[in-house]
């Protein structure tokens, strides 16, 4: 596992959501400014389709979320736990900042 460089901290909007290519999948990357960055697999697991960089985020009962653009599940930012399924989770990446640069963790 090694740490990707995807994008630097001034190029990545506050939020909202980007998608990067991180050893060969789709991630999805939200910069919520104070309150941290996360990233999640970018596939919906209700549709499977790459889009979860482009869905809404909000917060449900204390939980940042990103609402996916399609069915409109909730997912966890902090763990890719659907609110509404529990069977539907997205897979969360490890993503860290150093020297103004935004790294994600690529896991086999």
């Amino acid at each position: 596992m090694i740490w990707i460089n995807v994008c630097t901290e001034a190029s990545m909007p506050k939020g909202t959501g980007i998608a990067a290519w991180v050893a060969g999948r789709a991630v999805a990357i939200f910069n919520l400014g104070k309150d941290g960055l996360f990233a999640l697999d970018n596939v919906d697991p209700a549709s499977g389709v790459s889009l979860l960089a482009r869905g809404l985020i909000c917060e449900i009962d204390g939980e940042l979320c990103v609402a996916s653009p399609l069915y409109k599940q909730h997912y966890r930012l902090d763990s890719g736990r659907c609110i509404e399924n529990n069977d539907l989770v997205v897979k969360p990446f490890e993503i860290k900042t150093e020297q103004g640069n935004i790294f994600v963790l690529a896991q086999a």
